[in-house]
């Protein structure tokens, strides 16, 4: 079967969120989440994705079978070219994180485990500060392919999508996911490395049990990449 890589378009969002919501089964985002019906989540993504898709450092890049149905989809923020210099204070910094944070949780459905939620993103925003120091990069929010069109290497396409902007900017590619993900074969595959770790000890203080790692990983740039200059 022939695939199409290209960027979605408004009318995709819907198809993305009902791939992003059957992809999170994993014990851990059930945790997180709670109980959910994959339908009902999709329709809540879905208002959200549409309004990602106007944003300029947000791209949603999809692989159509040769039905035009979107089967894959990788979800990534791209530094902007005339993106202003952050120069907020580490006061400024930290009130509009709690700015940021109040606002999440008053967001979080009351299915959600919000403690653990908000300990697990605050994890996952200081392992991306240490790790990328400040620098520009692509950062891999999403990925995710139908069950029945995997082993087709969609993925593998998805990601590489950025590496010649990537190389030729000079910038990097960043990733989280958890340590024991499968799909972290195929990254270091892709030529990314773990640059850091985030790690939950006692899950126990949140209904769950043992422990739980997200890792970094990055793709630096190919120098040595015919960028054309």
């Amino acid at each position: 079967m022939a695939y199409q890589i290209s960027e979605a378009n408004l009318s995709d969002a819907h198809a993305i969120a009902s791939l992003f919501s059957i992809s999170w089964t994993s014990s851990f985002a059930n945790l997180l989440y709670g109980e959910f019906n994959p339908q009902d989540l999709a329709n809540t993504l879905a208002a959200k994705i549409t309004e990602q898709m106007v944003e300029p450092t947000t791209k949603f890049i999809v692989a159509r079978s040769e039905t035009e149905r979107v089967v894959s989809v990788a979800q990534w923020t791209v530094p902007v070219d005339n993106e202003s210099v952050n120069r907020e204070t580490r006061e400024e910094k930290e009130e509009r994180e709690r700015f940021e944070d109040e606002l999440y949780w008053k967001k979080l459905p009351d299915s959600s485990n919000k403690d653990l939620l908000m300990d697990f993103n605050g994890g996952l925003r200081r392992l991306k500060e240490e790790t990328l120091q400040g620098k520009k990069f692509f950062y891999l929010g999403n990925l995710a392919t139908h069950r029945e069109h995997r082993g087709k290497g969609l993925a593998s396409k998805l990601i590489e999508w950025t590496f010649p902007q990537a190389d030729e900017k000079a910038h990097l590619v960043y990733l989280e996911t958890a340590s024991d993900n499968p799909a972290r074969r195929l990254y270091e595959k892709l030529g990314f490395r773990e640059t850091g770790r985030s790690t939950i000890d006692d899950l126990s203080r949140y209904g769950g049990e043992g422990s739980h790692t997200h890792v970094a990983l990055i793709r630096y740039p190919n120098i040595s990449a015919d960028t054309g200059h």
